[in-house]
């Protein structure tokens, strides 16, 4: 038999078995030990994730919520598979307007809105529930596949909507949200009479590389010169006969 080669790269351990003679299958063991103690030495100073749990979330949510005024009520509404959507309404007793229904961004949750429901529910019912695998709301496993996994959002947004009772509705998508609600306007026009994107396009110089433009069409809000709150924020609106209008939360 050749006589092995050892390398100054081969682990401490299997050099010393090598030059012992010692050919037990014991020493890939000590190497993968080896191997992965001078990995970890070098992961733990990367960055990880911080453990979480739903009490703390729900205890999170409470105090971002503790600065809306009005009275709102909250509940788990059940879609398809064992599903819910972690709901919040607000002014739900107004009848003959058209409700409002909130869908946040990316990482965000329903306490996303806490300083914008008071404005927006004074004259109409508002809605705002954690997407499907965020917040409060159930968290199933998704496609990889990115059209996929669309649909699934887009499903129980409109399975959602259905088990609320709403015929139509305004919808405001923010951010993630936006992209959500853009992509259920798309599949069930009759059910949306307003779409509100708002700052849903990223627009730093490392985003897209350029404005849909075919589709859409941004400007300043048009509540005034000194606008505030809700109104601060530019927004596109998509109407019934399918061209945008300026808007914002008015």
């Amino acid at each position: 038999m050749a006589e092995e080669t050892v390398s100054a790269e081969t682990g401490t351990a299997y050099r010393i078995l090598v030059h012992l003679g010692l050919r037990s299958p014991f020493y890939k063991l000590l190497l993968f030990l080896e191997s992965t103690a001078r990995s970890w030495w070098v992961t733990s100073w990367l960055p990880s994730w911080c453990p979480t749990s739903m009490c703390m979330l729900k205890e999170a949510e409470e105090k971002m919520l503790q600065s809306i005024a009005g009275a709102f009520s909250q509940q788990h509404v059940c879609i398809s598979d064992g599903n819910r959507l972690w709901t919040l309404t607000f002014n739900g007793r107004t009848q003959g307007k058209t409700p409002v229904v909130l869908l946040h961004g990316f990482g965000g949750g329903v306490g996303l809105w806490a300083m914008n429901v008071d404005a927006l529910s004074q004259q109409r019912p508002v809605y705002a529930f954690d997407l499907l695998g965020f917040g409060r709301s159930s968290r199933p496993p998704f496609s990889s596949d990115a059209r996929e996994a669309e649909l699934q959002f887009v499903d129980s947004i409109e399975q959602w909507r259905a088990r609320v009772g709403l015929e139509a509705m305004i919808l405001v998508g923010h951010n993630l949200g936006g992209f959500l609600a853009a992509s259920y306007s798309l599949k069930h026009p009759s059910r949306v009479k307003r779409l509100v994107l708002v700052a849903w396009f990223w627009w730093s110089r490392g985003g897209f590389p350029s404005v849909p433009t075919r589709r859409m069409r941004t400007g300043p809000s048009q509540c005034g010169s000194k606008p505030s709150g809700p109104c601060s924020v530019p927004s596109t609106r998509w109407q019934g006969s399918g061209w945008p209008a300026h808007s914002a939360l008015c």
